[in-house]
């Protein structure tokens, strides 16, 4: 089921059954349904990888734009994306090389940020 967003005139992809759910659970409140989708919204691997490599893997270096990646960040990007999504650790690395992806990887992701940020607050 594809939801109208607003903002950039396309498409948010998600399957039916969330959309029906979240359609159900929002119906008396329209603002908390803009928040869900706003939430939803995909995530790319190296967006996600970007974010949580460095928490996951302190001693692993970021790459820098436009360079190679440092070594070991690849390897760590596609165990821990294979881990998370259990998808083989080649089709993850064709992610980070154009080859298209599921659109639920991007929420699945998004997801799993969310979980993760939630987890920090807890923490603290």
């Amino acid at each position: 089921m594809q939801i109208p967003n607003k903002e950039s005139q396309q498409a948010l992809k998600i399957p039916r059954w969330l959309a029906k759910f979240i359609l159900i659970s929002t119906r008396d409140n329209p603002k908390s349904k803009q928040i869900f989708f706003e939430l939803l919204k995909p995530m790319t691997p190296s967006e996600w990888c970007i974010i949580w490599i460095p928490v996951i893997f302190p001693d692993v270096e970021l790459p820098t734009p436009g360079e190679r990646n440092p070594t070991g960040y690849m390897k760590a990007c596609n165990a821990t994306l294979t881990l998370l999504t259990g998808y083989n650790q080649r089709t993850i690395e064709g992610w980070f090389y154009g080859k298209p992806y599921h659109y639920s990887v991007g929420i699945l992701l998004r997801c799993f940020h969310l979980i993760f940020k939630l987890q920090q607050c807890l923490k603290n």
